[in-house]
């Protein structure tokens, strides 16, 4: 088995990102699928949102974190370390078909942002430009994910808001990249700009690594006012333009109360249809069955 990763990315925070990743997690999990996330964001949303916020202090004190990971890597050369020390399994509570979701979690921290900034700082007294840092982290990232696409389906990657070293990386790296917007004039405002500096800009062209699939749009917290409608269309229509830098998923998520519930219930043990509610479940079900699609070539 060699799993499929999948980077969740957004220049723009607040944009149903981390709803996007834990609802996908989720929904491929209830799917049947073996699922880690790995959570590159500093606000460790998705952390808490599966660990809930007491194990995950649990697992920031034991150095079960990714940031824990690349301090030993770079810090502590002496010390052998790996994503599987790091990954805690079965780390879900949500049940399918009388059976746990099958999801594992490498969490972040707060640290994770001061450790992405030593690094940088560390490297460039080693003589690396900003290129020869994001190489340097891509070939560290891409060993490990060699081993740990080998037990997973699916690897999904909650990255940070803009583009830092290590969201450039998973970008990169990713089988598929979701752009999660919500349909309005200040969330899509540097839409095109995120999408054009990897895929088609002139970091794009000038980086030795490979060039990221094209990003697919995802519109979140949807809402029945002419703004959005206004908004999707734009959308659709720059998503079919031939010098186009996105297409765009059919699914659409809608601003409901029950997916902030739903996040919200990182301490309760419940079925995925109860915990998906209001028709969430089936957006999700939705959702999967057209990244599976996407991921698959169709």
């Amino acid at each position: 088995m060699t799993g499929k990763v999948i980077a969740v990315a957004n220049m723009k925070g607040g944009v149903g990102k981390t709803a996007t990743v834990i609802g996908l997690a989720e929904g491929l999990a209830a799917d049947g699928a073996e699922v880690l996330v790995v959570d590159l964001d500093p606000q460790a949303n998705a952390s808490i949102c599966l660990a809930g916020d007491h194990f995950l202090k649990t697992l920031i004190e034991d150095g079960q974190t990714i940031d824990a990971f690349l301090n030993d890597r770079y810090f502590n050369s002496g010390q052998k370390t790996s994503f599987a020390d790091r990954i805690r399994t079965n780390i879900s509570n949500v049940w399918h078909l009388n059976e746990q979701l099958r999801i594992s979690l490498l969490a972040s921290s707060s640290e994770l942002r001061l450790i992405e900034r030593k690094l940088i700082f560390y490297l460039t007294t080693q003589k690396l430009s900003l290129d020869g840092i994001v190489e340097n982290f891509f070939g560290v990232i891409k060993r490990e994910l060699a081993g740990t696409r080998r037990k997973y389906d699916y690897v999904i990657f909650d990255c940070a808001p803009g583009i830092s070293a290590l969201t450039e990386v998973s970008i990169r790296l990713a089988d598929m990249v979701i752009v999660p917007t919500i349909p309005d004039f200040l969330s899509t405002y540097g839409l095109n700009s995120f999408c054009s500096n990897l895929w088609t800009g002139d970091l794009a062209k000038s980086s030795p690594l490979k060039k990221p699939k094209l990003p697919k749009v995802l519109v979140t917290r949807r809402r029945p006012i002419s703004e959005h409608d206004r908004t999707i269309d734009r959308l659709v229509s720059e998503s079919k333009h031939p010098k186009r830098s996105y297409s765009m998923f059919r699914t659409v998520i809608f601003e409901r109360a029950a997916i902030a519930e739903a996040l919200g219930r990182t301490d309760k043990y419940s079925a995925f249809a109860q915990k998906w509610k209001d028709g969430t479940a089936g957006l999700l079900e939705n959702l999967v069955k057209e990244t599976k699609e996407a991921l698959n070539g169709a």
